[in-house]
């Protein structure tokens, strides 16, 4: 059994110092994203909640807007009035939709969390799924490995998911948004808001069927059809 660590009995900490940075919460938001994209679930998950303060969105909203002159304004404004839950009272709901994957990495990445905008997954005997990584090869010069393919690793079966931003199959009409939604004031003396994150995500199959997995697996069948990521485009 695993027991949560605290400090010893003789070391006072001093809560004045205990401090989140915005960066490090950032990385534990793009955390949730990486678990979120787990290939075992069917791809559209419910909205990520997180309440911050109000200077953690202004800070947010800054990466909303990299590349621009001014200030990204949101796609759409909402005003609502909550009657039959809690905190009761009237809102206003700020919606960003992003159709840029690689804007939603430069809004996501941190030095500690890079956005993953896909990931890999094995397949085991008992039908769960573990998370892949690939081993890191080292770089050598192209002469030298010229001839040396023999060298390379061999991957195994991959189980591949990609957040599906944009367009990403020929014959898709409109593109799937990334969504970012913003409701300040929520704890208002606090200043604290409810920030949700929507977004999709796809899977697609690599590689032959190791002979313990069924063919055509149901929960799958789905997906299978799902366009390799080599045809994504990126507006």
């Amino acid at each position: 059994m695993c027991f949560p660590s605290f400090s010893a009995p003789n070391q006072i900490l001093n809560e004045n110092q205990v401090s989140l940075t915005f960066l490090d919460w950032l990385a534990s938001v793009t955390e949730r994203i990486h678990q979120t994209m787990h290939f075992q679930f069917d791809g559209k998950p419910e909205p990520l909640v997180f309440h911050i303060p109000q200077s953690f969105f202004d800070a947010l909203s800054q990466r909303l807007s990299m590349g621009n002159a001014r200030m990204r304004l949101p796609n759409c404004t909402t005003a609502f009035v909550r009657k039959d839950a809690l905190p009761l009272g009237t809102f206003s709901k700020y919606t960003w939709h992003i159709t840029n994957i690689l804007q939603v990495k430069q809004i996501f990445d941190t030095p500690e969390m890079p956005l993953e905008i896909t990931r890999s997954f094995v397949q085991n005997r008992d039908g769960t799924f573990d998370l892949f990584k690939c081993p890191k090869v080292e770089v050598e010069n192209i002469a030298e490995t010229y001839g040396r393919l023999e060298k390379q690793p061999i991957r195994p079966l991959e189980l591949k998911t990609f957040l599906k931003v944009g367009n990403t199959s020929p014959d898709q009409k409109e593109p799937t948004p990334f969504t970012i939604e913003w409701i300040p004031d929520i704890l208002p003396l606090s200043k604290i808001g409810e920030l949700r994150i929507k977004f999709e995500y796809g899977h697609h199959r690599n590689g032959p069927l190791p002979e313990f997995m069924d063919p055509a697996p149901h929960t799958l069948e789905h997906t299978l059809e799902i366009t390799p990521l080599t045809t994504i485009t990126f507006d």
